[in-house]
Formats: C-alpha cells, structure tokens, sequence
C-alpha cells in the first residue's frame, strides 16, 4: 500500500446525467477512478468550499487523492425542452452522408419508426376510400376503417414527441440542447453553471493541492471544458515576478517544437506523445515562475463535444440537406479563430482573427502564455464506446473529438466493457458500472492509466512554487461572488 507523502491531487467530477441527485454518479467514478490495490480505501468528508448542501468529497488518504463532485443539476433552470427542436432538426434534417458516425443507426431507424406507419396507415385509408364506393358492406369497411385509421394517427402524433422527449435514450439530447439554448434565460442558467464549477477550481488552486484533475462525463465534459478555458483567461497572466525577470519558460521552445511536429503528422502516436510530454514539462515552468495554474489533466468521458459542430456552431437548420456539409465545419473554425472555442493544442496566439490555417506554433509573450493556451500546459484525454456507422449499439452521444478539437487530444475508443458498450441507448450510463473490471480495454484500466493517481513524480516543484504577485498584471479580475456585491 502506499504512503502519504505529503502531495495531494484534487479529482473534480462534473457528471453528465441532469435527473441524478447529488453522489448518485459519484460513488461508482470514485471506485473507477481510484487504483484497485488499494481496496477502494476512501472516506467521505464535507466538501465545505462550495454552497452544495447535498454534495460530499471522498478522501484516500494512502495515495493523497481527494475527490470532489461538482452539482450542477440545481442551476439548470431553463426551459425542460429549450432549444430541443432547434437541436433535433439539425441532427435528423440532413442527408445520410451527413450523419455522425455515432448517431447514423438512430437517424436511420427513427427515419423508419416514422415513415413506415405513416406509410402503412396511408395506405389503409385509400384501401378504405376505395370500399366507401363499392357498395354497402364495402361502405361499412371503408367506414371503420378510415376511423381506425384517423384514430391511430391522431395517437401517434400526440404521444410519440412526448415519449421520445421523456425517454432515457433522448435524456442526453435534451440536456445538451438546454445547455446552448440561445433563449435569455437558458444563458443565464449556463452562465451559472460555469460560474459555480469556476468557483470551485479557484478555490482548489488556493488550496494545498500540487496537482488538479478535471474529468467530465456526458455533459459535464462541456461545462469542465467552459469553465476550464474560462478560469484560464483569468490567471494565465499571473506570475511571481515581472515579466521581463528571469526565469522563463524554458520549455516552451520544445513545446511549440512539437506542436509543429504534431501538425505535421497528426496520425503519428510518437508526435502526440512527445506533445503530451512537452506540456507536463511546460507546466512545472509555469509554475515555477509563480502562476497558480494547477490543473494537469482535463479527461473527457463519453462527451458530447464529438458533435460540437453542430450544437456550439448552429449550423442552419437546413443545411445537412445541401448536397456539401462543409458549413458547420466552416463556422466552427471560425469559433476557434475568434477565441470562442480552445483547440488542442492552441491556435497560435501569434495569428490574427482573420488567418485562415494553421501557422508555426508561438504561444509566449515576453515569457507569458496567452489567453488562448490553457492546453498548452494541460494534457487532455477523451474516452468513449465506440460506435459502428449504421449501428445502434454504443454510446451515441461520445466519439472522437481530434477533427475538431485538435490532434493533441489523446483519443481512447474503449475495447473492453463488451456487454456496456453494446448496450443500445444505454451505454452512455455505463462507463463507470464495473469499477472492478480492469483488464486491459476496459474503462477502469484506461481512467486509472490516465489518471496516474499514484504516481506523484514532477509535483514537488509545484508545491514550492512561488505565490503569484498581483502587482505584476495590469488588471484586476474579480470572482463571481466579488462581482455579486
């Protein structure tokens, strides 16, 4: 068993499933996320820098791990069904070719769910037309049948939008959808949303941790994404001392070394480990000049942001029917060009706006990162069933998130876990059921690997680093409950 050796790593949880309360998630990632040698030996304590009331944290005191879950279902008070059929028709109003991978099988069989009754009723109402002329037994058919038909149709329509709306297999859907509503109120409950879980990694960055891990599952992948980048803006310019002292950022040539490298061949598994490599070494830089930047690791589980082009960049309504589906391509490049959405690895902060492709990878300013960077220091790992283009089986709502997001992305199709990932619709909710399944493939072997919670090698200097000093950023940046006085 191992010892306590004085360094703590913070793991902040941000679930992805709105109808669970509080824990109902967490007590299954904590089994899957923590190293099975050690018996799952962890304790519940209060979680007292945040205002849930509800939520716990779990400690392991053998490895010097401490796990937080971020609550979030409380703040989402927007519309049940905000932005749902805005967000249906971008998915099902578009030709076969255009379809994800991942949701190709559900396109086409909700497709005949629908067309063929619709089919079969048409027909047996011009069956029934057909006997109201022939005659009076033919009359009487036609009669009946033609209500049946009336009937059945009728039902249809008012039951299956509600049915589908309310099943499990559409939950997923329905949240994402809710969470980039355009209307006020739904930015207001993302706004509080993000605000909450960049509250809490503020709060933990104050805190005696040497290292922080941040792993979204679902949903929760969008909003670690949002808050992370946000938190990011705020203190990426901190620093122990001006920035025209010494102590640079000596790593940050062989980090945009490889990032040249990485683009040059994205497919190359060498290229992105020796990427991965360079940010850890670009992050004890970081902090060693002072800047309270903890967060090692971002690990997305299952996430949505595999159809981010469609949900953050809204392509037309309409436009999956064009004979070329480039255009949701083209307005997500254009979020990454404007700084709304973050690449991995960065854009370089050295292009202007406007700059169509990528050019050689500059990240610092007179020894600082930029505002676009926080995956410059931050290795980011997204895990997922897979799904087979024409298959129902999987997770229909993860996948591979290197097109859009960048080729730093450690990309992980899982294997193993052969009965959850197969389960149709369900598999989403499946990722940390059998924490004690770790062979290799499995999800709880590829977390714990990702996660290296035992292995406490690099942080020492992350503990001794230097508090940053204020004086040295030209601006102040308030947190969201300074902002409320």
């Amino acid at each position: 068993m191992s010892t306590d050796t004085g360094v703590r790593t913070a793991v902040v949880f941000v679930h992805g499933l709105l109808e669970r309360r509080p824990m109902d998630t967490f007590d299954d990632f904590a089994k899957t996320a923590l190293p099975a040698n050690e018996g799952w030996e962890y304790y519940s304590q209060p979680i007292e820098i945040t205002d849930s009331y509800e939520a716990r944290r779990y400690v392991a005191p053998s490895i010097g791990v401490e796990l937080f879950e971020y609550d979030w279902s409380f703040l989402m008070t927007s519309a049940r069904y905000a932005g749902f059929m805005a967000a249906l028709a971008r998915v099902f109003l578009r030709r076969p070719r255009h379809v994800p991978d991942q949701l190709f099988g559900i396109w086409r069989l909700a497709w005949l769910a629908l067309l063929v009754p619709f089919t079969v009723l048409a027909g047996l109402f011009v069956v029934g037309g057909y006997f109201l002329h022939t005659g009076v037994a033919g009359w009487i058919i036609g009669l009946a049948t033609s209500v049946v038909v009336v009937t059945i149709g009728l039902a249809l329509l008012r039951t299956a939008p509600r049915a589908l709306t309310r099943s499990f297999l559409t939950t997923g859907f329905v949240n994402v959808a809710r969470y980039f509503d355009r209307l006020p109120e739904s930015h207001a409950a993302r706004r509080a949303i993000r605000g909450g879980l960049v509250d809490l990694l503020y709060t933990l960055h104050q805190g005696r941790y040497a290292r922080i891990v941040v792993v979204g599952h679902g949903i929760g992948g969008y909003i670690a994404y949002d808050a992370l980048t946000t938190l990011w803006d705020e203190t990426h310019e901190l620093r122990a001392a001006p920035a025209e002292g010494p102590g640079g950022l000596g790593s940050l040539d062989g980090l945009e070394a490889a990032v040249d490298r990485l683009a040059a061949d994205a497919d190359s598994q060498g290229a992105l480990d020796d990427f991965q490599a360079m940010q850890f070494g670009l992050w004890q830089d970081v902090r060693a000049q002072g800047n309270p930047w903890r967060i090692t690791d971002f690990v997305t589980v299952g996430t949505p942001m595999a159809l981010a082009d469609l949900f953050v960049a809204r392509p037309p309504i309409l436009g999956g029917l064009s004979p070329s589906d480039g255009r949701r391509r083209e307005l997500f490049d254009r979020l990454i060009r404007r700084g709304v959405v973050v690449s991995c690895p960065p854009r370089s902060e050295a292009l202007p706006v406007d700059a169509v492709g990528d050019g050689p990878a500059s990240y610092g300013a007179r020894g600082v990162l930029g505002a676009q960077s926080p995956f410059a220091v931050t290795r980011w790992t997204n895990i997922w069933f897979p799904v087979r283009r024409g298959s129902v089986r999987g997770d229909w709502f993860g996948g591979v998130l290197r097109p859009l997001f960048g080729p730093g992305i450690r990309e992980i199709a899982v294997s193993g876990n052969r009965p959850e990932r197969l389960r149709p619709g369900a598999a989403h909710t499946q990722y940390f059921k059998h924490p004690d399944r770790d062979a290799e493939g499995d999800v709880a072997f590829h977390l714990r690997e990702v996660l290296g919670l035992e292995d406490h090698s690099g942080l020492d200097a992350s503990m001794a680093a230097p508090e940053p000093d204020p004086a040295t950023v030209g601006r102040v940046v308030y947190r969201s409950w300074q902002r409320s006085m």
